[in-house]
C-alpha cells in the first residue's frame, strides 16, 4: 500500500471518524432539551414547536455519530491498479 493510502486511511478512518462521532454525540446532548415538552426550536429564524423539527434536532446528530462509528470500524481501503 502507498503512502498515500496509509495516511488517506488513516485521516478518514481515525481522524473524521472520531470527529464525526464525538460532535454528533455532542451536539445531540446540546439538543436534548428541545424534546422537553413546551420548549421550542428555531427554524429559518422563526420560533417553531413541530415535534419533527425538535426530534431531528436530536436524531439527526446520532446518525452522524453512528456513521463516525462505521467509519472508524471500516477496513482500510486500498485500490487494485492490476490490469483487467
Amino acid at each position: 500500500m502507498t503512502r498515500y493510502w496509509r495516511i488517506f486511511n488513516f485521516l478518514v478512518r481515525r481522524v473524521v471518524a472520531v470527529v464525526f462521532a464525538v460532535g454528533g454525540i455532542v451536539e445531540a446532548l446540546a439538543s436534548i432539551h428541545s424534546v422537553l415538552p413546551g420548549d421550542i426550536i428555531s427554524v429559518n429564524g422563526v420560533a417553531s414547536d413541530d415535534l419533527v423539527f425538535r426530534w431531528s434536532a436530536v436524531v439527526l446528530p446520532l446518525v452522524v455519530a453512528a456513521l463516525g462509528l462505521a467509519l472508524y470500524r471500516a477496513k482500510p481501503f486500498a485500490p487494485n491498479f492490476s490490469d483487467g
